[in-house]
């Protein structure tokens, strides 16, 4: 079942708990949620070789694909899972 959930800010805590929950009707974007009700984190590789943990603010389709929506050095950035992050 999907459910609408309109503001995707990072700090607040939804409260319907774990899953995978769409932002518009059409399916192509979405978020989820941990069993916490927090978004879901990944690691990502700079350039230089670290990894740094970032929360994926949201998910689009890209083609056949699924994208992620992240925020670093302050801009919204859509990557791939294995993208490498500049410094």
């Amino acid at each position: 079942m999907a459910v609408f959930i309109g503001a995707t800010d990072t700090r607040k805590k939804y409260r319907r708990g774990s899953g995978v929950y769409y932002l518009n009707n059409s399916g192509s974007r979405w978020i989820v949620l941990d069993d916490d009700g927090k978004k879901e984190q990944r690691y990502f590789e700079t350039k230089s070789g670290k990894k740094i943990l970032k929360t994926i603010l949201e998910y689009q389709s890209f083609g056949n694909y699924g994208s992620a929506i992240i925020s670093h050095k302050g801009k919204k950035i859509s990557v791939l899972m294995d993208t490498i992050l500049p410094d």
